[in-house]
C-alpha cells in the first residue's frame, strides 16, 4: 500500500513539475485537434509582459501547434478566475498582436491560418483583472488544428 501511495505521489509530482517547466514561449505544450487540456495558471510564470497592445500582468500557460487546414473552436469551460485564451502567431515577442480571443462565454475561432506556420494558444486570466488572478482551467478544442499521424508503415 505504501509503495502504491509513493508511486502515485511521484507520478503526481512529475506531472505537475512537467507542466510547471514546459509552459513558456520557449517550451510550449502541444495542443492538437479534438482535444481537452487542463491545468492551473497558478503553477505558471508571467513570462509575457503583453500581447501586442494588451498588457499581461497575470501568469500564463502557453501551448502551440503547426496549422494544417485549421478550422476549430477552442472553448474555455467555466472557471472562477476569469480565464481567457488568446491565439498568437509568436508568443515570445510581446509586441505581437492577438489573432483571436475567447473566454468561458465566447469560444475562440481558429481559422484562416497559414498552413505550416506555428501558432500559440495562451491560457491566462482576464488581462483587465487583478495581477494575482490565476486558477484551474479546462479548454476543449473542437475541430482541426494540425494534421496528426493516423498510421505508419514501412514496405
Amino acid at each position: 500500500m505504501k509503495t502504491a501511495l509513493i508511486s502515485l505521489a511521484a507520478v503526481t509530482c512529475f506531472g505537475l513539475s512537467a507542466q510547471a517547466f514546459a509552459q513558456t514561449c520557449a517550451s510550449p505544450l502541444p495542443v492538437t485537434s479534438n482535444s481537452t487540456k487542463s491545468g492551473d495558471t497558478c503553477t505558471a510564470a508571467n513570462s509575457l509582459i503583453g500581447y501586442g497592445a494588451v498588457p499581461s500582468p497575470q501568469r500564463e500557460i502557453i501551448y502551440s501547434f503547426v496549422a494544417q487546414s485549421a478550422n476549430a473552436n477552442i472553448t474555455v469551460l467555466a472557471n472562477t478566475f476569469g480565464g481567457t485564451i488568446f491565439l498568437m502567431p509568436s508568443p515570445c515577442a510581446s509586441s505581437t498582436d492577438i489573432i483571436a480571443a475567447g473566454n468561458a462565454g465566447s469560444p475562440m475561432p481558429v481559422t484562416g491560418l497559414t498552413n505550416g506556420q506555428t501558432y500559440y494558444v495562451i491560457m491566462t486570466a482576464d488581462p483587465g483583472g487583478p495581477a494575482a488572478s490565476c486558477g484551474a482551467f479546462t479548454f476543449n478544442v473542437v475541430g482541426t488544428l494540425p494534421v496528426s499521424l493516423q498510421g505508419f508503415s514501412v514496405e
